[in-house]
Parts: structure tokens; C-alpha cells; sequence
């Protein structure tokens, strides 16, 4: 069409570039030389050469066809390209296939000058799904810069790799770095099993508990942003970090800011997690400034201002570490507990019990004991407190400088041992209401529980040891105290001191 300077035909077309980098073909086209557009209305095949996708050439190019490479291929209904500014759009069924590359997309731009022989951007619209190498995306938009080699997904986009997926508002993936970026609602799940065998929040191991199938136990991260790197991750802003088994939640973490390390690709080195931390699971309860876990061997470190909670159980200090696999944990210096009165001689890490039988605190007064020391230790069976140990509790108090909570199985199911040493000074308030005041070198105090009777004994030390009661005063190298039959024995030679009614001359049996 002369007048129109037009050329169309409703028949097949081929066209390529004189370097061979670039070629097109499809039925029916219009080609419009005023402007220089070419419209390629049914079944568009593009081949586009590796090379159009790299940096400037830094040597004229010639006509030469260049050399058979994998590059990549654009299928569509229709397409349209305007050689100012050198725009061209796939619409309809779009199609892009390359090496360990397919993507589809309802609409397609490419920017692609042919003065410059190099593609410039790639711009997909309308249900975009992108699979490159072991990557799965989707999304309502997504930009591919050449010049940067970076992927950038909008529109409610979603990636997954392997048994790892996530979303955000705005995803950006670098080629060139294997760099992934979340912005905006971002959201991380994997394998519970990716955190390490005994994972900070995973539940405490239980011989007759069943194992999870390690498909359903999976580990789900919120947080505002997040970069995912081949051996790192940094997740910031209200980072919220939960275990699921099925839809179950078995334990939670919040934070500011949290970064893992990982070995490989998948299994985790160690975790940090910084301000503001709070790790919860149960009835279990972690805060502090900072965080850190290692998966080798499932040592979780807290500092700044650390606390925990079991049950009623809780306690603090400067700096807390916890083996979350055997169970234990050691607070160190400016160490505070608390626990409930009736269980002083458990450990703070095993299952709450019931009062025993005769240990309930008396109307009126606190329900809980408070020890303060320099640090501690606690074990499934024991805790050990050392340097300047305080015991605040209703029926006693004592100071020493080492103090051991046991929980042997001879003593029973409730049954607990304290051991206080050295410079013992403690006062007793026994059940009928009859104050005592201790001070020797060493302390035992034993609860034994059986299903016919309960024994309280305490076994009092020193060169010598002193226990005073109303009216009393005794000094002896041993003094035992049966506080359950209300006696006292002084084996060997003792001192004896002190006046009673003859009303209260049976209160305490000696022997």
C-alpha cells in the first residue's frame, strides 16, 4: 500500500537480523513504515540469542551470523513491535522456554533496540508463572532487568524451592548472586527438620511420645522483610517465627531481627535472634535482648536481661543458657528463682506437681519460694545454686553458699533431698507452728514419701552445729530433727539448754 507505505499479507512471515541474534515468524503481519511497527497477528515464534542478554558487546558486531547457542524462545498469539523505542509485546497464550527456563504469562514486553543489539528488560503481566532451574514463581507482574540480571515479582507473588516456599509483597531475585528478597508481609516456610534435630522450638524429646511424620512438622517465618542467601538468611521487623505440627502451633518466637546460618542449603547452623526476644512453647517461656541457638548441639544462649518460665515455675539472671536436647539450663550471675513452696526440692524443669501432703502454705501466706544466688544449674532431677544462696520461703529461710535439689527415685514420686553447705543459717516453722533456728556447717534436709507414712528429716552439721527452738538451745557436732514425729536426737555428747512449761514438755521428744 504506496499511499498507506504499508505492507501486510494474511501468509506466513520470517524475519531476522543480519547477526542471526534475533529472529521472529508467525501468519498474517502488517508492517507500517511510517512509523516502523510490525504487527504479527497469529502463532508468534521468537528465538532470541544468549548474547542479546549480556553486556555491551565491547566490539563492533558484524553481519556474521553468529554461532548455534542455547538462548531462549517466545510463543503468543499476537505480537506487536515498534523499532522507537525498540518495544515489542507478546499478547495471548505467552509462552518463554530456555535453558532450565519456562514461564508463562497473559502479556509480554520486551525492550529490545535492534541499533544496540541487546536486549534491555523483560516486563510479563497477567498470571505470571516463572520455573527457573529448581525455582517456582508466581505473580500478576514481574520485570527482568538485563543490565542488573535481577527478577522482580508484584502482585500477591509466591516462589518456591525444594520444600522451601514463601511470599510478599514485592519479591526480587538476583541472578548473578542467587540473592532472594521479600518485601512487604513477607512470609518463609520450611521442614521443621531444616532448624536442627532438637530445634529451639520444638517440644521436649518423650521417649513414649510417637514421632512426627518430619513432613508435617513444618516452620513457618512473618516478618516484614527477609534476604535468602546460598548459606544465610536475615529476617527483619516484627519477626514471628512458628513451629506447626499439622495446623497445630508447638511453639512460637518473636523478635526484631533474626539471622541464620545454614550449612549447605538447608540445615541449620545457628540462629540469632535480636531485641526484643520472646520464645514460647506451652507453658514454657523465654525473653530476652538477644538470642542465639546453635543446632550442633542444641545450646540456646540468651542475654540481656534474660528470664524463663515453666508453669508456675520462673527465674532470671544475666546470662541463661539451656540444652534444649538433655533438658538442662544454667543461669549465671544476679540468678533468681521462684517456684511453687510445696516443691522446693524439684527441679525447675520437671512437671509440675501436686502439694504434698502436709506442705500447703498457711492461710495468708505466699504460695511461692524465692532463691537468689549467683548462679545456677537445673536438671530433669536436680538444681544446684552456688554463691551467696538465699531461700526465701512461708515455713523457712535459709543462707548458704551452696545449695543442691535432688530428686532421687528412692524418696519417691514427691520426695526431693536439699543439701546446704557451707555457713548454714536457716529458720524452720514445722507444721504444729514450732519456729527453729539452725546455723553448722552443713545441712541435709530429706522428704521421703511412701504410700504408708512421710518423712521429713534434717540432718544439721558443725563443730559445733546449734539449733535453737522456744525455751531451747542445743549444740552438738550432729543434731537430727524429725519434723514429722516432732523428735530430736543428738548422738554423742551434746550441750542442752533451756526451760519449758510443763504444758510444752512433750512438744519435743529428744533421744
Amino acid at each position: 500500500d504506496p499511499v498507506q507505505r504499508a505492507l501486510s499479507s494474511s501468509g506466513p512471515l520470517r524475519l531476522q537480523t543480519g547477526d542471526g541474534k534475533f529472529a521472529i515468524e508467525g501468519e498474517g503481519f502488517l508492517w507500517q513504515q511510517t512509523n516502523s511497527t510490525l504487527l504479527v497477528s497469529n502463532r508468534v515464534h521468537t528465538s532470541l540469542h544468549p548474547e542479546l542478554f549480556g553486556p555491551p558487546a565491547a566490539t563492533p558486531l558484524t553481519n556474521r551470523p553468529a554461532a548455534a547457542a542455547a538462548g531462549i524462545e517466545i510463543f503468543s498469539d499476537q505480537f506487536e513491535y515498534a523499532q522507537v523505542p525498540g518495544r515489542g509485546v507478546y499478547q495471548g497464550n505467552v509462552r518463554v522456554t530456555g535453558t532450565n527456563l519456562n514461564s508463562t504469562a497473559g502479556k509480554l514486553t520486551i525492550l529490545l533496540p535492534l541499533t544496540e543489539h541487546r536486549l534491555q528488560s523483560l516486563t510479563a503481566e497477567e498470571h505470571v508463572v516463572v520455573d527457573y532451574e529448581q525455582a517456582h514463581a508466581t505473580g500478576e507482574w514481574a520485570f527482568y532487568s538485563a543490565d542488573t540480571e535481577v527478577i522482580q515479582l508484584k502482585g500477591q507473588p509466591t516462589w518456591r524451592i525444594e520444600q522451601r516456599e514463601g511470599s510478599g509483597d514485592d519479591l526480587v531475585f538476583e541472578r548473578t548472586n542467587r540473592v532472594y528478597r521479600a518485601n512487604g508481609h513477607a512470609r518463609l516456610q520450611m521442614p521443621a527438620s531444616s532448624m536442627g534435630a532438637a530445634g529451639f522450638l520444638s517440644p521436649p524429646a518423650s521417649a513414649s511420645a510417637p514421632v512426627p511424620p518430619p513432613t508435617n512438622r513444618l516452620v513457618e517465618i512473618r516478618c516484614d522483610n527477609y534476604v535468602l542467601r546460598t548459606n544465610l538468611a536475615v529476617f527483619r521487623d516484627q519477626v514471628r517465627v512458628t513451629d506447626r505440627l499439622g495446623d497445630q502451633p508447638q511453639g512460637e518466637m518473636t523478635c526484631g531481627l533474626m539471622t541464620l546460618t545454614f550449612v549447605g542449603t538447608n540445615e541449620l547452623q545457628q540462629m540469632v535472634a535480636e531485641q526484643e526476644v520472646v520464645i514460647a512453647q506451652a507453658d514454657r517461656r523465654f525473653t530476652a535482648t538477644r538470642a542465639e541457638y546453635t543446632a550442633t548441639n542444641s545450646l540456646l544462649e540468651l542475654i540481656g536481661n534474660p528470664t524463663w518460665r515453666d508453669g508456675l515455675r520462673e527465674g532470671k539472671g544475666d546470662q541463661m543458657r539451656v540444652n534444649l536436647a538433655g533438658g538442662e539450663m544454667s543461669v549465671r550471675d544476679h540468678a533468681y528463682m521462684k517456684l511453687p513452696a510445696a516443691e522446693l526440692g524439684q527441679s525447675a524443669l520437671a512437671g509440675a506437681g501436686k502439694p504434698a501432703s502436709g506442705q500447703e502454705a498457711k492461710a495468708g501466706a505466699p504460695a511461692f519460694a524465692e532463691i537468689y544466688c549467683r548462679d545456677y544449674a537445673l536438671a530433669a532431677d536436680s538444681a544446684l545454686f552456688q554463691g551467696g544462696v538465699r531461700i526465701e520461703h512461708p515455713q523457712m529461710r535459709w543462707t548458704c553458699d551452696h545449695l543442691a535439689l535432688l530428686s532421687p527415685p528412692e524418696l519417691g514420686k514427691d520426695g526431693h533431698r536439699m543439701i546446704a553447705e557451707p555457713a548454714v543459717v536457716f529458720d524452720l516453722l514445722d507444721d504444729r507452728g514450732q519456729k527453729y533456728h539452725g546455723t553448722g556447717q552443713k545441712a541435709v534436709y530429706t522428704r521421703r514419701l511412701t504410700a504408708a507414712l512421710t518423712n521429713d528429716l534434717m540432718e544439721l552439721t558443725g563443730t559445733p552445729a546449734t539449733l535453737e527452738a522456744t525455751n531451747v538451745v542445743i549444740r552438738n557436732n550432729l543434731i537430727v530433727l524429725d519434723m514429722s514425729n516432732h523428735k530430736l536426737a543428738t548422738p554423742g555428747k551434746f550441750n542442752f539448754q533451756g526451760t519449758a512449761p510443763a504444758a510444752a514438755t512433750n512438744y519435743i521428744h529428744p533421744r
